[in-house]
């Protein structure tokens, strides 16, 4: 019970998940009107989540990876260096077409993070589900303040997750969330979306 439990919490918050919720909150969220902010949304999911999807999901079919959020490191990377082509593009397209500033800094957050998680899992294997969702509870409490303070029990939810399902250890969860956290906080400083 315990490990469906932790299959349904580590399935249902993925970093597909987060990511699609993340870029929905971005690209609403300094949009004048709502429709504005869901052609940001399409435009942003379209030219970044979705190529990845598609190649992961083509890669799963053909056999070059075990499952869509594969636990081989080596397996990874293929999907990195894909992510880190579509954020580029993705981040250039944007910039042309005066993107809202808020959506622009959070998918150069989200490129930064890549790269760090990339280098890290040459070497060690850095949970990609805990820093995502720590990236989410920032930005979370970027955009809603203490209001957001319910979202806090999210990243023990992941934790304990992908432990129960012996996916990391504590170190590698902890410093998923840890990174993400740091260049969210940063990115939006430089940015000017926060001040500290």
């Amino acid at each position: 019970m315990r490990t469906r439990i932790a299959h349904l919490i580590s399935n249902g918050l993925s970093p597909l998940v987060l990511g699609i919720l993340m870029t929905a909150l971005l690209a609403f969220d300094d949009s004048a009107t709502a429709a504005e902010g869901f052609g940001w949304f399409l435009l942003a999911t379209g030219l970044v989540i979705l190529p990845v999807l598609l190649i992961s999901l083509y890669m799963v079919k053909t056999g070059r990876m075990d499952s869509l959020f594969s636990n081989r490191r080596h397996q990874r990377h293929r999907v990195y260096v894909v992510g880190l082509f579509f954020d580029v593009l993705t981040i250039w397209i944007l910039n042309l077409l005066n993107a809202p500033t808020i959506l622009i800094a959070g998918l150069v957050a989200g490129l930064a993070s890549v790269v760090c998680l990339a280098f890290i899992n040459l070497w060690w294997k850095i949970s990609v589900h805990s820093s995502t969702m720590a990236a989410f509870v920032t930005l979370l409490f970027v955009l809603f303040g203490w209001w957001a303070a319910f979202s806090l029990i999210l990243l023990p939810a992941i934790w304990w997750a992908r432990l129960n399902l012996a996916q990391h250890t504590l170190w590698q969860v902890a410093a998923g969330s840890a990174l993400s956290t740091v260049i969210l906080l940063v990115t939006f400083s430089q940015y000017g979306v926060i001040q500290f």
